[in-house]
């Protein structure tokens, strides 16, 4: 049976980007508030759009020529807010994990400062985080961080008056490098989900792909089975088939169970490789592993009762 995958917030299955950290230290500081950020981070797959706010600006070490009373959290530089929308939107070419910032007030804000960090994923809401910034003093940083993936970010200030902040070191992605691209799988595809453990056969197994996965991308040498990462079986090889008539190609190949470290007991049993770009991915799926120590149905512990 077809495993489904579920995606809190967003039904959409998207690759998550790599970790990467943009501190606007990597560009020289605008120091002005006709120039916000655009495209100078192209390179990472981020865009910017503003209309009068979010220039980067130099901090108290680079002789604050704004007069924000800021130090940025990760080098001296700093995006600066205090014009008339505190609005900055960043959009991602991918999804990413992990997303979170660095804010602070800075001065001439008073206490009823506040900012909010909200999160899309293909044009639709997921989640927001809210900080209150006017209960802590200027170049006071805190951050603010999204659980969920998100392909589209707003930096949004708020209060009355004028209310400058500062945002600076923005991250998302681990810090071990890219997440693993979940996939759909199918262990036994089209059969039980029984599986013998002890077998010294193979186990099909297919990796289904989608409009956001290309299984043409997958390098059939990086693929693994269960803890122990059996290799496709030579034998067999990998084939590629619209196996359940979706109209995209699937991915359908064998695996020797005595080398995937499947053991009784186990209720869901994996498939770990990479893409020739070296895209890390994974797919899992639910079994029911049974006590059998070879084919015919002898029962390992009838057996052990039986010869007492």
């Amino acid at each position: 049976m077809r495993r489904a995958l579920l995606v809190l917030l967003s039904i959409a299955v998207g690759m998550p980007a790599a970790a990467g950290t943009i501190s606007f230290d990597e560009i020289p500081p605008a120091n002005n508030n006709w120039s916000p950020l655009s495209d100078e981070y192209a390179h990472l797959g981020v865009q910017f759009l503003a209309t009068d706010d979010g220039s980067v600006w130099s901090g108290i070490s680079g002789d604050d020529p704004g007069g924000w009373a800021l130090e940025g959290t990760n080098g001296t530089n700093f995006v600066g807010f205090n014009g008339r929308s505190y609005l900055l939107t960043m959009l991602l070419d991918q999804a990413v994990e992990g997303f979170r910032l660095d804010v602070a007030r800075a001065a001439g804000s008073s206490a009823g400062a506040h900012f909010t960090l909200v999160g899309f994923r293909d044009g639709e809401w997921v989640e927001e985080a809210y900080v209150e910034l006017g209960a802590y003093g200027i170049n006071e940083w805190l951050t603010a961080e999204l659980g969920q993936a998100v392909d589209e970010v707003q930096m949004l200030g708020t209060g009355d008056g004028w209310q400058p902040f500062g945002v600076d070191n923005v991250q998302w992605g681990g810090a071990g490098g890219p997440s693993a691209l979940q996939v759909d799988i199918d262990v036994r595809p089209g059969q039980s989900d029984r599986l013998n453990p002890f077998s010294r056969g193979v186990v099909p197994v297919v990796i289904y792909g989608s409009e956001s996965f290309d299984v043409l991308d997958v390098d059939p040498d990086t693929l693994g089975f269960g803890p122990a990462a059996a290799p496709i079986f030579g034998g067999q090889g990998a084939s590629v088939a619209d196996v359940d008539g979706d109209g995209y190609h699937d991915l359908f190949c064998h695996h020797p169970v005595p080398e995937s470290g499947i053991a009784y007991g186990d209720v869901e049993a994996c498939v770990t490789g990479e893409t020739y770009d070296g895209v890390p991915f994974e797919g899992c799926a639910p079994v029911v592993t049974v006590p059998f120590a070879n084919g015919n149905g002898d029962d390992v512990a009838a057996r052990k009762k039986k010869n007492r």
